[in-house]
């Protein structure tokens, strides 16, 4: 049974007294297990959580004095912690796109009572599944937990779009320079082993499919809005390089093991953003992150086992909270919490095994990050996750890819 120390904390905002009623009747069922307030603006908001501490914000967009994007970008810089959520039946482009920076999600009025129970209960179980007690902990010290680039949603909303079509996709990437150019070095890489080169994105997109597109477009796009400070640009590089690699080397083994299409790009999607949440700890303390890299480095120890020392976390479990709050889908974020240690409980999935092997294995076969230490492939991690056998067939998988690229460049 909930407790009352355990009971998530939900703030409703709309101007309109029939909504919140409707809201309240619809969540009714929840009571045991959330303490719902509702406020009719958004200063009101604001008063109400100088008063009391909330796990949650769901908004309206067009509110008077003080719409919804101000008010989450207040809530952005005033309580971090908190998930950000628009719930809207505003169809207005411009408006919508100004919550991108601020909110982790968007849901459309009228919304199915169903979707938001289960929006709300899975950014609050996504604590509980990396260590409820731990990111607790970190979340209200962030200064900065990003949200969606503007780039993904407008590519999110095309995909969806009745007529949808791959050219569509490639004019939106195609405005974007850096983005076309990694688009275009990904496709025309050994590992899609095409047999001629791809001059445009419109023909890119159309060959290594949505999927993969998304996860190529969330990353570099997180990767290009994070400032960090105290850490040397050459890890940055390093790291990217890494992602794009784990990302490869999981799709070429997950080939290999002849996975479902889902599989595969689950698998992809996890590999290139496995390590998303050193950018957040890089991001927010500087300082404290430079001196955890150089601790590594000089009595060499994993990485992760360091983070989690001092700050309470690790850069899987916070980069797993992230992409749970983005609506990233479970296996991935399961992989991204997993991607150095299974889980305590239940059997590891497929998508969990390979990712974790990918990125083992990308460390083994390279020198891994500039300055962090390779990470290691445990046996023991290998037994639990049932690949014992199967991971000197894959580490010539990936020498089999790594050598096709080099002749290839």
């Amino acid at each position: 049974m909930t407790t009352a120390m355990d009971r998530c904390a939900v703030l409703f905002v709309d101007d309109e007294p029939l909504v919140l009623q409707g809201l309240q009747r619809m969540l009714r069922g929840e009571r045991q297990n959330w303490a719902m307030r509702f406020a009719r603006s958004g200063a009101e908001a604001l008063q109400a959580m100088e008063k009391e501490t909330f796990d949650a914000v769901v908004s309206d967009l067009r509110m008077p004095g003080m719409d919804g994007a101000e008010l989450l970008t207040k809530v952005m810089d005033q309580h971090p912690h908190m998930v950000r959520i628009v719930l809207s039946g505003e169809m207005d482009r411009d408006l919508t796109f100004k919550t991108v920076h601020c909110a982790h999600q968007y849901l459309a009025k009228p919304c199915d009572a169903d979707v938001l129970k289960a929006t709300l209960a899975r950014a609050f179980s996504l604590r509980r599944l990396v260590n409820d007690r731990r990111l607790k902990s970190l979340l209200p010290r962030l200064e900065s937990l990003p949200s969606l680039p503007t780039m993904y949603t407008e590519i999110i909303a095309e995909i969806q779009a009745p007529n949808s079509s791959f050219k569509k996709v490639g004019e939106l990437i195609a405005r974007d320079v850096s983005m076309t150019a990694k688009i275009l070095q990904l496709v025309n890489s050994a590992f899609f082993g095409l047999a001629r080169r791809i001059a445009n994105p419109q023909e890119a997109v159309s060959l290594i499919g949505y999927d993969t597109v998304k996860a190529l477009v969330l990353s570099a796009k997180v990767f290009s809005q994070f400032e960090v400070k105290q850490i040397p640009g050459l890890w940055l590089d390093a790291l990217w390089r890494h992602s794009m690699e784990t990302s490869l080397f999981a799709r070429g083994i997950g080939t290999a093991e002849k996975l479902p299409r889902k599989s595969l790009d689950e698998a992809f999607t996890a590999g290139i953003l496995h390590d998303l949440g050193k950018l957040i700890l890089a991001q927010n303390f500087p300082d404290g992150y430079a001196e955890v890299l150089d601790q590594c480095r000089r009595q060499p120890r994993p990485l992760w086992e360091v983070e989690t020392e001092r700050f309470g976390a690790s850069h899987a479990e916070l980069g797993a909270y992230l992409m749970g709050l983005w609506g990233i889908g479970e296996e991935v974020v399961g992989a991204i919490a997993h991607h150095h240690q299974p889980p305590l409980t239940g059997v590891p999935g497929r998508v969990t095994a390979v990712v974790y092997a990918a990125n083992a294995l990308e460390h083994h076969l390279s020198a891994g990050p500039a300055e962090e230490p390779a990470a290691a492939i445990a046996p023991e991690i290998l037994k639990q996750l049932n690949i014992g056998e199967r991971m000197p067939a894959w580490e010539e998988t990936c020498r089999k890819m790594r050598l096709e690229e080099a002749l290839r460049a």
